[in-house]
């Protein structure tokens, strides 16, 4: 396995366009408003300060919206007592972004109000922030990606959930590794009676799927593959790399997610469980981008920005600059990428819809 301290082999690096293609995170985000809320109440007041952390929470709007929730509960309790709100993501994030949004008009800042903005830099796959310092953790739309990039034998399949045999055993225990490793060392970071809330994509068992499960946005992967595929059989990208591709990620059954809390012992001793569950997005489960899908040429765009939010650091790193001679190249094949995206799904449009599970977890600090 690559280095997990090499940022180009990090899964989530550069990631590009968040805030205009980060539909997904932000709805998933906007659900838990009245959780964050009923959490804090229960927490009450704390002294000297309230501390909401947001672990990956990336350069845009969502972080936003994912804080002022629990800022506006906590002002209910305690009016004049002091908050700290901890940005937590990785170097490559845009710090300069977040920043701009959280002191302009839509972010928490503005008017003062005895709040201090914090970051927190690194991976949530080591410690972040001081022992027993977090009153409110939160991570929306990031645990699912592992702790480092992933090189496979996987002809075929550019992600875990078509997998077989071996590769998908060796994906499958470092899924559950490094969710134990998150959970032991949120643990130590939140105060007894703290919250942690983790919401992000999931999947559901589903005995007509190859493995028993149907993922989150198994359609638009499989149509990544397809595209992908395309540009190896033009000779755009050499085969035996493509081969070996696979994003470093795994979106977990319900089963996948309460299994290590409660088989860990450390976790057991951790953590009480409110809730571990994956249900349907509330909103446009079947497909991402159902309003669109009667105007081809709309509905393609959507789905390639969307492409462009979560993908594009995965393909430029493991495929793309390694089939070129020099970043132009790169940048060249990427647009050519993008372009075979967005045909196939103008010309088929609803054929590779993005179905959404989401798995939230609720655990508190004993």
């Amino acid at each position: 396995m690559p280095d997990a301290s090499s940022p180009i082999e990090r899964s989530t690096e550069g990631m590009v366009d968040y805030n205009a293609n980060s539909t997904v995170q932000r709805g998933i985000v906007d659900v838990h408003d009245a959780t964050v809320r009923r959490l804090v109440e229960t927490i009450g007041q704390v002294r000297p300060q309230f501390r909401i952390a947001d672990y990956g929470c990336g350069p845009g709007l969502s972080t936003i919206s994912a804080v002022r929730p629990a800022i506006d509960a906590y002002r209910a309790l305690d009016p004049d007592g002091a908050i700290a709100v901890c940005h937590a993501d990785q170097p490559g994030n845009d710090w300069n972004a977040l920043f701009a949004l959280v002191s302009g008009p839509d972010g928490y800042q503005p008017g003062g109000g005895n709040i201090r903005t914090e970051a927190a830099i690194g991976s949530f796959y080591e410690r972040m922030l001081d022992d027993a310092s977090v009153d409110l953790a939160t991570c929306y739309a990031a645990s699912h990606w592992l702790s480092h990039a992933v090189h496979l034998e996987a002809p075929g399949a550019v992600w875990f959930a078509d997998l077989e045999g071996a590769a998908r055993r060796e994906l499958e225990d470092l899924a559950r590794s490094d969710w134990t490793r998150f959970l032991r060392l949120r643990a130590e970071e939140l105060r007894p009676g703290g919250y942690l809330l983790v919401s992000t994509l999931a999947a559901v068992p589903d005995p007509a799927e190859k493995n028993g499960v149907a993922a989150s946005g198994r359609y638009v992967y499989r149509a990544i593959q397809i595209v992908l595929q395309s540009m190896a059989d033009d000779g755009l990208i050499d085969q035996g790399v493509l081969d070996r591709f696979v994003f470093a990620l795994w979106f977990q059954t319900e089963t996948d997610a309460r299994g290590p809390i409660e088989a860990d012992p450390v976790l057991r001793e951790a953590y009480s469980i409110e809730q571990v569950s994956v249900r349907p997005a509330p909103i446009n489960a079947d497909d991402v981008y159902a309003g669109a899908v009667g105007e081809p040429d709309l509905y393609a765009r959507l789905y390639t920005g969307y492409m462009r939010g979560f993908a594009d650091s995965s393909l430029h790193t493991q495929l793309f600059r390694p089939a070129a001679r020099d970043d132009a190249q790169a940048d060249a094949l990427a647009s050519d990428f993008y372009r075979r995206f967005e045909t196939l799904y103008r010309d088929n449009p609803g054929t590779y819809r993005g179905e959404l599970w989401e798995l939230t977890a609720i655990l508190r600090r004993r």
